[in-house]
């Protein structure tokens, strides 16, 4: 029996359109990780909403998510590979919008700069900070009918792998989820990631061996009821 982790996660509204939020983690070779702690602005020009802090960055369907909600144990090895063995978390600022588009779906647009480098045991940028990192994300959602929906995205990352300026790593990622609702408590899902990283070779030429790669995982989950589920992945 193993205690993976703990989180101490807090909250508050700091203004009528302001909210801070924290999470620390404590983990099991007892150390203490500030993993999130940013600040949310609504109202922002053009219907939009800003993030600034550390965070959890929007690329692709599970990195912005937490190790305790995902659906699985652990983080896909795609995942692990690129950007480290819990995601990552980083420095910086986003803004995501809501497109307001004459369709009947659902489309959600976010850009943001992060500080350089990876989470641990990350390998797709470099080990400097001080190169950033830019991204998007955008967010697309279907209602097939009224128990069926489809929600695909698209995402890209810019960054570096060593110190000079320019932007050497392109990290481009495809997802999707299908998602069946059975009943209130019983739903069925099949979601799946793939990414294409172009990472050109260093001009030290030292230790980044360069080229491109591809990964990516799929996942089946059915939500048995309101506490039991099995899947695969």
């Amino acid at each position: 029996l193993s205690v993976r982790g703990v989180e101490l996660v807090l909250g508050s509204n700091v203004d009528p359109f302001s909210r801070l939020d924290t999470t620390i983690a404590f983990t099991e070779d007892h150390t203490i990780d500030l993993e999130e702690a940013y600040l949310t602005r609504f109202g922002f020009p053009f219907s939009s909403t800003a993030r600034i802090g550390r965070f959890k960055p929007k690329i692709g369907k599970m990195l912005p998510v937490h190790l305790d909600s995902i659906d699985t144990v652990d983080e896909p090895l795609v995942i692990q590979r690129y950007f480290g063995d819990e995601g990552m978390n980083k420095s910086g600022a986003d803004l995501t919008k809501i497109l307001d588009l004459p369709l009947p779906s659902v489309h959600q647009l976010t850009i943001g700069a992060l500080e350089g480098g990876n989470g641990d045991g990350g390998t797709a940028f470099g080990a400097a900070t001080r190169r950033p990192t830019f991204y998007m994300h955008l967010k697309n959602y279907f209602d097939i009918t009224d128990s069926t929906n489809f929600e695909l995205g698209l995402s890209d990352a810019i960054g570096s792998n060593d110190n000079d300026k320019s932007f050497k790593v392109n990290v481009v990622g495809l997802d999707a989820t299908l998602r069946r609702i059975l009943s209130p408590n019983q739903d069925v899902k099949f979601m799946g990631e793939t990414f294409y990283m172009d990472r050109r070779e260093s001009r030290s030429g030292a230790t980044d061996p360069g080229g491109v790669f591809w990964g990516g995982y799929s996942l089946f989950d059915f939500r048995l009821s309101s506490l039991w589920g099995t899947g695969i992945r």
